[in-house]
């Protein structure tokens, strides 16, 4: 089967799913909610001790590229497969790149991010479990919420589903 991807529409979706996780996970922090926070820690991977004003921006644009490309999978793979809403859709793949990020990437940015090399934060673990509950329900939380939205979003992107017959002649 060939399937037409709309490579733009994915990525903005994918993009604003990361900004909304960012926003769902930042809102719930500021209430007092301990939940893992990735834009800071890619952040400040990046470009180690600083002021808010520059790891984040930093810390976002990361997070929205990989949104950006997960979105891409998404529309290609995912996209149009299951009758069910695109909110739920989305929610439900989002499910793979969360067990991807808790058991692989998180576990890795330990090795990776100065501060944590040095003793400045603490290493994450697996699932950022090191953090208490609030790592794993940070990195589950995001996901659904990056799921729901980018899978919102991500609809109709060529005219009609993957799944539908359509005639060509007469």
């Amino acid at each position: 089967m060939i399937r037409r991807v709309a490579f733009g529409k994915a990525i903005l979706a994918g993009a604003l799913g990361a900004l909304a996780w960012e926003v769902a996970v930042h809102t719930l922090i500021f209430l007092g909610l301990p939940l893992f926070d990735l834009v800071f820690t890619l952040g400040t991977m990046v470009v180690g001790e600083a002021r808010p004003w520059f790891w984040w921006p930093v810390g976002l644009a990361l997070h929205a590229t990989v949104g950006a490309i997960w979105a891409i999978f998404y529309a290609y793979f995912f996209w149009s497969t299951y009758n069910w809403s695109p909110a739920t859709q989305g929610a439900v793949f989002a499910l793979g790149p969360a067990a991807l990020a808790g058991l692989i990437m998180v576990p890795q940015m330990s090795f990776m991010h100065p501060l944590m090399l040095n003793g400045r934060l603490p290493p994450t673990g697996v699932f950022a479990l090191n953090l208490g509950w609030g790592g794993p329900a940070g990195i589950v939380l995001g996901h659904l919420v990056y799921g729901a939205v980018m899978g919102s979003l991500y609809v109709r992107p060529v005219g009609y589903r993957a799944g539908r017959r359509i005639r060509l002649y007469g």
